[in-house]
């Protein structure tokens, strides 16, 4: 498909990506089937006695996407695991391990159907400005106000002021300018995977311009909402390359960047056609390479785990994740599950 012809952008940077328009007269895309396997593996240097964790791995079904199936396993066997729905409508599993313990190992199944996703012309022409809260009409429940304000990871800061005012300039397309975004991020912005912790800030990551995708995540949704926009923190997974068999891939197919754990990205709120997503990192709208697992403000709503751990005191832990999202029928789908 050709890109759609748009006014040219002020702002220099890569090429920004096409935006996937919805063409009626085309057959829509088959459906990809993914099977999913996300491992979290802790090991203790001390044996610990008590694990408790809640984790945001459960696939969650979308307009775009259809869950199959799901499961959580956990070794070793947990006293309580069960399932909760968050404000946000996001599937989480609660563990508790209650006995002593030199390992935690928490595997997630899953097999979903992922749709192509496209966007009507006149939706992603509108004015930005036409895309603020008292525009969307039947798209105003509560929940999506807050995706308009300032959160934890994510407060108002000049910087990201600046960005914004770089992309969203008075009467732009929303397409334009959420297409514009993604190539700046990316642009301007390092993937580095020793920049930046879960400790650093949202300033830290506009002034170094280095982080990973879910600062690069921050930073768009930083610019979405000083413009005056909703958006939201996507948690997910990429597509993976086909793995040797017996062992979890943690390589994205292609040249996607970001899949050796969980992915993050981007969505807006745009009247007209819902929530339209993008990822910075990999300078792209969200297609069909995409899986989604939870929403909310930020990182801190949906972590794919976190809990506390009783153990001895200066008891250490290493930490290993991996990731794998492969059609079903493709080499790696024989893999046998642990």
């Amino acid at each position: 498909m050709s890109e759609p012809t748009r006014p040219t952008s002020s702002t220099p940077q890569q090429p920004r990506p096409l935006i996937p328009l919805l063409d009626e007269s085309a057959d829509p895309s088959d459906p990809i089937h993914y099977r999913i396997h996300h491992l979290t593996a802790y090991r203790y240097a001390k044996p610990v006695t008590r694990n408790y964790g809640r984790a945001h791995v459960e696939p969650r079904a979308t307009t775009h996407q259809r869950v199959l199936s799901h499961e959580v396993v956990v070794d070793p066997a947990p006293a309580q695991l069960t399932a909760h729905t968050d404000f946000y409508g996001n599937s989480s599993t609660y563990l508790l391990v209650d006995e002593r313990h030199e390992h935690l190992d928490v595997h997630s199944h899953a097999r979903v159907a992922v749709a192509e996703r496209r966007y009507p012309l006149d939706a992603i022409s509108r004015p930005f400005e036409r895309c603020r809260p008292t525009h969307w009409g039947p798209l105003l429940p509560d929940a999506n106000l807050d995706f308009t304000h300032p959160s934890p990871r994510i407060p108002e800061t000049a910087a990201a002021h600046e960005l914004s005012a770089a992309v969203f300039t008075p009467g732009r397309a929303i397409g334009e300018c959420l297409a514009d975004l993604t190539a700046l991020i990316h642009s301007d912005f390092t993937y580095d995977t020793a920049a930046t912790t879960v400790s650093s800030t949202l300033q830290d990551v506009l002034e170094a311009r280095r982080g990973v995708c879910q600062d690069f995540a921050h930073a768009g949704i930083a610019a979405v909402r000083a413009a005056g926009l909703a958006a939201r923190y996507v948690s997910g997974y990429l597509r993976t390359a086909p793995s040797a068999r017996g062992t979890l891939g943690t390589e994205p197919a292609g040249q996607m960047v970001g899949s050796a754990a969980s992915h993050a990205w981007l969505s807006v709120l745009v009247p007209g056609t819902g929530w339209v997503d993008i990822d910075p990192t990999n300078r792209t709208f969200v297609d069909q390479r995409f899986v989604t697992t939870a929403w909310g403000r930020d990182y801190a709503d949906v972590p794919p785990l976190k809990g506390i751990v009783v153990g001895p005191p200066g008891a250490r832990s290493t930490l290993r994740v991996a990731v794998e999202v492969v059609p079903e029928g493709s080499p790696a789908d024989e893999t046998p599950r642990p």
